[in-house]
């Protein structure tokens, strides 16, 4: 139903009401001028029959009364506005006035005599031998009325067709410049934002048109600048969406698509903590108690879960989103740069740096364990290799000497035998130190009688060192099939553990435990010794420990260290066998 039509049927409405006014008015007037002839004329036709009633009674010679009546009222006929009627004693009718002849042609409908009909009531005589009966009858009035307020209906129909007539034509004519303006709406509602309106005649249509066309130039002035965001938003790299107050994302760009798998219709509407892994969820909790009261988080790397479930390293930077108008934080918009990378990057950097501080240590330590070598070479095998050649030499020249003089001399016999008892326990000396050497140097009996008899050969001997001491080894489960590998690690370690207890823990007793299940190799070394600091040790540089790690992860073990200051340390190592 278009605006003309509805226009239209509102004055239509509006002259039926004025229409059904006026012949209500009309009517009612009608009504109460029937009602007042009705109610004067059966006043005067009382009065004029109490008259005839009041002469007969005093001319008896006339006849009775309700014959003189008779006579009267045939003679005086129809009496407009009234209906009279003459009983006889038996109450039988013997006279009706006859009906009006007044406009005998006119038919009111039902409804409308009934509407105009009179409340007066009928007035009743009595007469010597009768009745009399006066009833109000207004049909000729009514009759009359119906014929003028039919002329007047035949007009008000007339006029009211007409009058829409023109009324319809006019609003034509008047709302023509509606039609371009749904126009142009139906155009920008399309997205034509070049539309614009013409001027019109009319002041107020010109005045819509002009704000129209203001409201064009904006839209596509905000269009263009919006269109330029949604570019940046929709192609930078980095993951783009908007949050609500509920933390439910509003907006998700392409690159967040691409990062984490998730296209815009299965994302939208959800929870941001639908990417967030279960052990970071405080943390996103925080970050939007520190939006929502309108502060910046920039720059803060997290972890985030993809749709196939992969944990991603993000760089997150956030900021609320306000409502320019009511200046009140309605959500916030985020961006996510993809740092896993980077993350590589500075974990291989991280342990390249610590490659090439074992690389420094280890060389360091090598250097070190030639220094002692040299040392013991120096200190333990010098002086006897000095001694037999000091000794060869003396039974050289003694020799010598008996030569030249071609007599044997039993007076040097004694003193050969002697230095040759020396060089003997020399000899002795330098076996021994090389034995403790190459001990130090790798275990001979690790490849011969395995790692238990060695490990119980390495704590007799470090008991026998260090007596103030108590050592004790534990062995469970088969540790002798381990393979070269494990063999070898295992007893490094226990090596270097036991180093460092004699070195700097001060203990009093050292436990060692090893024991191997079907899949699990575990080492535990503890001390009650004074233990350590955890927080203030480099671990990174120091030898021992980070070898000893080292050791571990190459095995791909777990390496765990529990010491605090006056309370002993324990080393935990835990190496799945099958993987070794």
């Amino acid at each position: 139903m278009n605006l003309r039509f509805r226009l239209n049927l509102l004055i239509t409405a509006l002259l039926l009401l004025f229409m059904l006014v006026v012949g209500f008015t009309m009517i009612k007037g009608t009504k109460t001028s029937i009602q007042e002839g009705v109610e004067a004329s059966s006043r005067v036709t009382v009065q004029l029959l109490d008259t005839v009633i009041v002469s007969s009674a005093l001319n008896p010679d006339w006849g009775y009364t309700h014959d003189v009546m008779k006579r009267f009222l045939e003679h005086l006929g129809h009496v407009r506005g009234n209906e009279i009627k003459l009983y006889n004693v038996s109450d039988s009718l013997i006279y009706q006035s006859p009906p009006s002849k007044y406009r005998t042609k006119e038919n009111p409908p039902q409804w409308f005599a009934k509407m105009l009909a009179p409340t007066e009531k009928s007035v009743t005589r009595y007469i010597r031998y009768g009745k009399l009966v006066v009833e109000p009858n207004p049909s000729g009035a009514i009759r009359e009325a119906w014929g003028k307020m039919r002329n007047l209906l035949f007009i008000g129909v007339g006029f009211f067709i007409l009058l829409n007539v023109i009324v319809y034509w006019m609003l034509g004519w008047w709302l023509r410049p509606l039609q371009p303006m749904l126009k142009a709406i139906n155009k920008m509602g399309q997205g034509d934002l070049t539309t614009r309106l013409p001027r019109f005649d009319l002041p107020e249509f010109n005045k819509i048109a002009q704000n129209f066309n203001l409201m064009g130039e904006s839209l596509q002035a905000s269009s263009a600048e919006n269109r330029r965001l949604a570019l940046i938003a929709q192609q930078t790299a980095d993951a783009v969406m908007i949050h609500d107050l509920n933390s439910n994302i509003t907006f998700w760009n392409s690159a967040a698509q691409k990062i984490f798998g998730y296209a815009p219709e299965d994302i939208i509407g959800k929870s941001a903590s639908l990417l967030t892994p279960k052990n970071q969820e405080s943390d996103l909790a925080q970050n939007i108690l520190a939006i929502n009261q309108g502060h910046i988080v920039e720059n803060h790397d997290t972890q985030r879960v993809a749709r196939d479930g992969r944990v991603i390293d993000v760089s997150i930077s956030a900021a609320p989103l306000v409502d320019p108008q009511t200046n009140e934080v309605i959500g916030d918009i985020c961006s996510m740069r993809d740092i896993t990378e980077r993350k590589l990057a500075e974990e291989a950097s991280k342990k390249l740096e610590e490659n090439r501080q074992v690389t420094h240590l280890i060389q360091r330590h090598i250097e070190d364990e030639r220094r002692s070598l040299a040392r013991e070479l120096h200190d333990e095998l010098g002086q006897y290799v000095t001694a037999i050649k000091t000794f060869a030499v003396g039974i050289t020249n003694k020799t010598k000497i008996a030569s030249e003089n071609k007599t044997p001399s039993v007076d040097f016999l004694p003193a050969i035998e002697s230095n040759a008892q020396t060089i003997v326990a020399a000899a002795n000396h330098i076996y021994d130190g090389m034995h403790n050497i190459i001990r130090q140097l790798r275990p001979g009996s690790l490849d011969n009688l395995g790692l238990s008899e060695t490990l119980r050969d390495a704590v007799m001997n470090w008991q026998k060192q260090n007596v103030d001491i108590a050592i004790s080894l534990q062995l469970i489960g088969d540790l002798d099939h381990l393979g070269e590998i494990l063999n070898i690690n295992i007893y490094r370690i226990v090596q270097e553990t036991i180093n460092n207890a004699f070195k700097h823990a001060e203990a009093q007793s050292i436990n060692i435990e090893l024991s191997r299940n079907v899949s699990v190799l575990q080492l535990c070394v503890k001390d009650d010794g004074k233990g350590m600091n955890i927080d203030e040790v480099d671990q990174s540089s120091h030898f021992g420990l980070l070898g000893m790690r080292e050791r571990v992860e190459g095995l791909h073990g777990n390496f765990s260290l529990v010491s605090s200051s006056d309370s002993g340390t324990a080393i935990h190592i835990s190496i799945p066998f099958k993987r070794a």
